[in-house]
């Protein structure tokens, strides 16, 4: 048995089946889609929307379930392999951007979650032959939790608070994939695009594991 099974729990996030971390019957819950927000010009996508064992296996990673990043990974991966199909420009080299963590968040989760399954995602593409790149260039500073805020108040708590890290972006012009774990508003996906588009690094879509109605 690997040791991980030993020291972790082995149960499905999504229904809690036994001897697995996500069952069949979960994963097959989730399914490409293509969402609409007010607030974002930019392709957006999500597996599935924020409810059922989506939003569980969502809400068990971030609250420090950490051996879920893989699986978080390779559903992104699969997503972006199906969108590659068309063979859009951004296929022939991937670049991930994933979305920030408040340093609050990110202390209390052992750095930035979206970061830790981007990773995974980067290695599921290259073991399909993609060749793909994690930037961890962005960063949101002076915000409160957004639970519970409205639209306005979301759009207000993000004004001006994503900003990218130098050094850290992919090369300018280059073509950038946001991930994140959930659309809500899409304040936040619309402020890492703002943010990377004054650093020229245009944001071409948008994938997000799950999406509120």
């Amino acid at each position: 048995m690997p040791l991980l099974d030993l020291i972790l729990p082995r149960t499905c996030a999504g229904c809690e089946a036994p001897n697995t971390r996500w069952c069949p019957p979960c994963a097959r819950t989730t399914s490409l889609r293509s969402i609409e927000r007010s607030t974002l010009t930019t392709p957006t996508y999500a597996l599935a929307p924020y409810a059922g064992p989506a939003r569980r296996l969502v809400l068990h990673y971030k609250d420090n379930r950490r051996e879920l990043a893989p699986i978080l990974g390779k559903c992104l991966a699969q997503a972006l392999i199906r969108l590659a199909e068309d063979a859009p420009p951004w296929a022939e080299d991937v670049w991930l951007v994933p979305a920030p963590s408040r340093s609050v968040a990110a202390a209390r989760r052992g750095g930035n979650h979206m970061l830790r399954a981007a990773v995974h995602t980067a290695g599921e593409l290259a073991r399909h032959g993609m060749t793909a790149h994690v930037a961890p260039a962005l960063r949101v500073a002076g915000t409160r939790d957004s639970v519970g805020l409205t639209r306005s108040q979301r759009a207000a708590n993000l004004r001006g608070a994503v900003s990218v890290k130098r050094g850290t972006t992919p090369p300018p012009g280059t073509p950038a994939i946001l991930v994140d774990d959930v659309v809500t508003t899409g304040a936040t996906a619309a402020a890492c695009v703002r943010a990377l588009d004054k650093a020229d690094i245009p944001v071409v879509a948008i994938l997000a594991f799950t999406a509120t109605v």
